[in-house]
């Protein structure tokens, strides 16, 4: 069965605990919510996602390793696999 994907960044949701619903849509965690949403004109200065380039709005979902910062689980774990960020 195919995950679901974030529709900020297409990130495959493998971590349901920090998915996101807003105005019909997906999203890996509520980071993306912030930057689908246009809504971080106010987040400058705050950490960015190595994966998908979210600012970092939602320290309860923040993950790091291997030296890098991300938004969540699931782009911590899409780097990981060598999966890069979708084009568009």
């Amino acid at each position: 069965m195919p995950h679901a994907t974030c529709a900020h960044c297409g990130t495959a949701i493998t971590h349901h605990e920090t998915m996101q619903e807003s105005a019909g849509k997906i999203y890996c965690c509520r980071n993306c919510v912030v930057m689908a949403s246009g809504a971080t004109s106010e987040r400058t200065g705050r950490p960015r996602c190595a994966h998908c380039e979210s600012a970092i709005v939602d320290d309860a979902t923040k993950v790091d390793r291997g030296g890098q910062t991300f938004c969540c689980e699931n782009c911590a774990d899409a780097v990981s696999a060598r999966v890069t960020r979708r084009s568009g």
